[in-house]
């Protein structure tokens, strides 16, 4: 027992670093991981102190030593509790105050405890086995160190319990519950059995259990998380644990022989040669199994570059496409690629590309809701997401499952024209039936930034044939527009309006009005119609007429955003440009607030009393396409100085000149700092902070947003 808790000791501390560094460089930026580097550190530093005292286990220091063992444990516990306050992620921080409050009697104890006799006052070894001799504070210093942990884990079964984010659940399900019962039998091990029966045999053995298995639950949740491919897990399983048996076959025969006395090197050596074989196969043997998993590497950035070059010869969107998706498709190795694009006169996402060449002509439609999330979301979708964002996809999962599955698509990169979505690169699994990581998620957004633009400049070139045409119709479209719109912004006796309007022609197609049916309440409605000219301009006309047509029904949001999607369907036949709306019923008396959504980004409302946004939506379809779609009615309490905002999509989704978008934290930091404001200053605070983020560069689309302050 010795000798395996000498090496079980050296060998957990230097996981346990790996770990630290190794969580702490892949999640640069955020809190959480900071605080898991402490945890991992405390218990590397508790281990190596173990290391130490068995490696000089005749030293004078040995008590010392092991006095610097339980100050490890104590801070170990303080990490894991300050760790269950930080994780998961939050967008407010933790004060740094809370976490230096926690440490305190740990602090305290700690000093204790290492300068003084009073928990540890002799400590030796007796034939290689330890012996201690304790002082009336060490019942102390182990009550400290369970209630410090008891509490951390109860605040991480509230945040499991509580939690919808499936990736959190996974990480506290086996990172952190599963490692605790390892800690729980370690305490047993190293507090309790020495403490009442003085028996040390699972002294070191037992906290070096929690190493080896926090690292492994670790590396299973982000396997768990990233790669959805079973055989990929499971071929993956099956080679380490096979080629593990390389490393611990020789490490079990060192130790038998050492046992029976064959080998009489010293402690010394026969430690140090099991910690040689060990990292023998962590430097070589383990670059050995990931290449002989993988055929090749994938250079991405390479064959990013390679695609600009060729595209920037290529005229039409067939060339792009088929560019693009050849240049993924063979520089991957994937086993398939489509392209999906859509085509204005069916009203329908068509295949036009497949490396397949199936003669099906095979469409999608614009309802269905992979479409409708990539509206909302313009990032990469791997396959994974598709079953663990129990937010975004619990509802639509039977219906956007089975279409990655008829593909076996393991990726999609969007692509997006005029802030819509307009094409889907669909990227199958690789040759060798491993999936693509999320390392190469995040390298592929780079390639299909550049895809979306060369896309863009070709549809571009295509509409500025159309330029002549729709300049003649401006003039017409804006006249519409104008009798169409709200001619001023409402007051009522609590409630103040302010509003941004930038259209990015003369007149754009954004749209926002208001129905009074008494003096004591207010219907509010925010529009967008996609494009420009009359026929876009007549949406507005349209919505104005139907809206104000429902004054006798504006408490329920619902059926009038029911009646103007059937209206817009009928004049269509439910052909019509991508229309988008978000309508909310404000009653000063109650000062409830009623809402639905089709399509619109949500409401975002600042709460004065949580000095917090909540978000307000009930995610309905975009207007005109369904006659039969049904849309939700959410309902929430307002209070004095509560700030609601409504914005087109187009305000946070525009880019500078460096390619950064506004993005909704901007205009969240900016209504947080004018929250005592009135909503005009408020909306002036917003504009300085918009035209300070565009600088030279133009909105691609209009931009509307309209404050709403309770007052």
């Amino acid at each position: 027992m010795f000798f395996a808790s000498l090496v079980a000791a050296l060998i957990s501390s230097i996981i346990l670093v790996f770990t630290a560094f190794f969580v702490l460089f892949k999640n640069r930026g955020n809190q959480s991981p900071i605080y898991y580097f402490y945890y991992n550190i405390c218990g590397a530093g508790l281990m190596f102190t173990f290391f130490l005292a068995y490696y000089l286990n005749d030293s004078a220091y040995l008590t010392q030593i092991n006095r610097m063992s339980q100050v490890a444990t104590l801070l170990f516990t303080c990490s894991l509790l300050n760790l269950s306050l930080t994780y998961p992620e939050r967008e407010n921080k933790v004060k740094f105050y809370i976490p230096l409050l926690i440490s305190i009697p740990a602090f305290i104890m700690s000093f204790v405890v290492y300068f003084t006799n009073l928990s540890l006052n002799n400590v030796h070894f007796e034939n290689l086995k330890l012996t201690r001799s304790m002082g009336p504070v060490y019942n102390f210093y182990a009550i400290c160190v369970v209630i410090y942990f008891i509490i951390a884990i109860a605040i991480f079964i509230y945040n499991y319990v509580n939690i919808k984010i499936e990736t959190y659940r996974l990480q506290i399900r086996y990172v952190i519950l599963i490692t605790a019962i390892f800690i729980t039998l370690s305490y047993v091990g190293s507090l309790l059995l020495p403490r009442m029966f003085n028996y040390y045999d699972l002294y070191v053995l037992g906290p070096a259990s929690v190493a080896t298995v926090a690292t492994a639950t670790l590396f299973y949740s982000i396997i768990a998380h990233n790669v959805m491919d079973i055989r990929t897990a499971i071929h993956k399983t099956v080679m380490y644990a096979t080629l593990s048996l390389v490393v611990f076959i020789p490490i079990v025969a060192i130790l038998y022989l050492k046992a029976r006395g064959k080998i009489a090197a010293g402690d010394e050596v026969t430690a140090g040669s099991l910690v040689i074989v060990f990292s023998l196969f962590t430097l070589f043997l383990q670059p050995v199994i990931d290449s002989a998993f993988r055929k090749k590497a994938v250079d991405i950035e390479f064959m990013t570059n390679r695609f600009i070059q060729k595209a920037s010869r290529l005229k039409t969107l067939g060339e792009l496409v088929k560019a693009g998706a050849m240049e993924i498709h063979q520089g991957m190795a994937l086993s398939r690629s489509l392209f999906f694009v859509y085509n204005d006169e069916k009203r329908m996402f068509v295949k036009i590309f497949d490396t397949e060449h199936t003669e099906e002509d095979e469409m999608l439609d614009r309802t269905f809701p992979l479409i409708h999330w990539f509206t909302r979301n313009q990032e990469i979708l791997p396959v994974n997401r598709i079953y663990t964002d129990e937010e975004s996809f619990k509802s639509t999962r039977s219906a956007v499952a089975p279409f990655f599955t008829k593909y076996n698509i393991n990726a999609i990169l969007p692509i997006y024209y005029e802030n819509r979505i307009y094409g889907m690169l669909c990227l199958g699994m690789k040759e060798n039936t491993s999936s693509i990581t999320p390392d190469e998620i995040e390298k592929l957004e780079e390639f299909r930034i550049r895809t979306n633009e060369f896309i863009v400049t070709s549809l571009a070139y295509d509409a500025a044939k159309k330029d002549q045409f729709i300049s003649r119709s401006l003039e017409l479209s804006g006249e519409l527009l104008q009798s169409s719109a709200a001619s001023a912004l409402p007051e009522l006796k609590n409630v103040r309006f302010s509003s941004l309007i930038s259209p990015k022609y003369a007149d754009g197609t954004d749209y926002y009005d208001f129905i009074q049916p008494t003096a004591d309440s207010i219907g509010i409605l925010c529009s967008d119609v996609s494009g420009i000219g009359i026929n876009n301009a007549l949406y507005s006309v349209i919505l104005r007429s139907v809206f104000h047509s429902c004054a006798g029904e504006a408490a329920s949001p619902s059926m009038i955003i029911k009646r103007i999607n059937l209206v817009l369907n009928e004049y269509t036949k439910g052909g019509g440009e991508l229309a988008t709306a978000f309508y909310a019923y404000y009653d000063t008396k109650s000062r409830r607030i009623s809402y639905t959504n089709a399509g619109f980004p949500p409401m975002d409302l600042f709460r004065i009393d949580k000095n917090d946004f909540d978000t307000l939506d009930t995610e309905g379809f975009p207007l005109g396409y369904d006659p039969g779609s049904e849309f939700g009615t959410g309902r929430t309490e307002l209070k004095t100085g509560d700030i609601g905002v409504i914005y087109s999509k187009s305000f946070i989704n525009s880019k500078n000149s460096n390619g950064e978008n506004f993005g909704l934290l901007r205009l969240r930091n900016v209504i947080r700092e004018s929250k005592s404001r009135t909503p005009s200053e408020i909306v002036k605070n917003i504009n300085y902070a918009y035209e300070k983020f565009m600088e030279i560069s133009q909105p691609d689309s209009d931009i509307t947003l309209l404050i709403i302050k309770i007052v």
